[in-house]
């Protein structure tokens, strides 16, 4: 009996053991690499619909964004009247950023680009990145096709 409980006593202390470093240090540079952020993008464009009366106007839709007319890839997909973002990291240059609404087609079940008459107006914008610097958008949009947009 006493042997089983030396041996007990040994296998608690090989688990204990085996799952500490001993240093106090590792759980500190755990940490720091949890706040340290994740991204590296210096572009942010964010867009949502300023004049959506009631649920029915409300579709499910998100925004294609061309940087220098190379399709470079697409909005979070939501509520006309929620904040659709999208983000990347760019050259520091002055760059041509265009943007496309697509709307959800409920009978179609797939989703389709708004006509050219309803796009936001001005559809493009010209944004200047600097070395270490980060470019935030918000592009207000309205059912009249008139968009307005603002940079941080």
């Amino acid at each position: 009996m006493k042997h089983l409980q030396n041996l007990f006593i040994v296998i608690i202390l090989i688990f204990i053991g085996c799952g500490t470093t001993g240093k106090k240090d590792d759980v500190k540079d755990d940490i720091k690499d949890d706040i340290k952020p994740k991204s590296e993008n210096n572009f942010y464009i964010s867009i949502y619909d300023s004049d959506v009366v009631g649920n029915n106007d409300n579709r499910r839709c998100y925004y294609t964004i061309y940087i220098n007319k190379v399709e470079s890839g697409r909005t979070t997909t939501g509520l006309e009247s929620q904040e659709k973002v999208f983000e990347a990291t760019l050259t520091p240059d002055k760059h041509l950023i265009k943007v496309e609404k697509w709307v959800l087609n409920e009978n179609l079940g797939r989703y389709v680009k708004v006509n050219n008459i309803d796009q936001p107006k001005p559809d493009f914008i010209y944004v200047d990145i600097k070395k270490n610097d980060t470019v935030r958008v918000k592009l207000k949009s309205s059912k009249t096709g008139v968009a307005s947009y603002s940079l941080e």
